[in-house]
């Protein structure tokens, strides 16, 4: 840097400190951010209020005052689960039996969707899913013929199960029962 003026110094700095800065700041925002959210979501005051840890929870249906989701869709009815593998799978069932749409969708601990069962894909029958650490677990139980072995990247994450609602008094009847299949569980 001997042949650099002071004014040409002065700006190498600030483009290191810059550098610096937006590569700090694209870390923080990348991979630190979407972490710090699951957290707050599988381990915050709704979860704990909803006793969601490797158990099904039933959101009450979206009304215009309720916001703990950003602009939650009021036609949609939510479900919830935060699953833990650490000591071994866990049991993922439902049977909604809905002529409408519903759709189950697994969230790793740092907000990847890694796997997505809906009214389509199960086409009709009962929704049966061991999940599994990476590692592998020691499954000493036999899993079921028909189940489905989904391995999770990450020890925990969370479970979300929407169903469509178009109009909840009407349907809560059929909606209700339909939704209440599910069960997270340690198996």
């Amino acid at each position: 840097m001997n042949g650099l003026s002071d004014t040409q110094r002065l700006w190498l700095y600030r483009i290191l400190t810059l550098t610096t800065t937006a590569i700090l700041v694209h870390i923080v925002a990348v991979w630190a951010a979407p972490r710090l959210i699951m957290q707050v979501v599988m381990h915050g005051p709704m979860a704990q209020s909803m006793n969601m840890q490797n158990q099904a929870a039933f959101a009450p249906p979206v009304a215009p005052t309720a916001r703990t989701v950003v602009l939650p869709s009021p036609d949609m009815l939510y479900s919830a689960c935060v699953f833990d593998v650490t000591a071994g799978p866990v049991r993922i069932s439902a049977n909604p039996n809905l002529n409408t749409y519903w759709s189950i969708a697994l969230y790793a601990a740092n907000s990847d969707n890694f796997f997505v069962v809906n009214d389509r894909k199960a086409d009709g029958k009962p929704v049966d899913v061991w999940l599994i650490s990476e590692d592998g677990n020691s499954i000493a139980k036999t899993i079921p013929s028909g189940a489905q072995v989904v391995v999770s990247p990450s020890k925990t994450g969370f479970l979300l199960m929407r169903v469509l609602t178009g109009d909840y008094e009407v349907e809560k009847s059929v909606v209700e029962p339909a939704r209440r299949t599910l069960a997270c569980t340690a198996a």
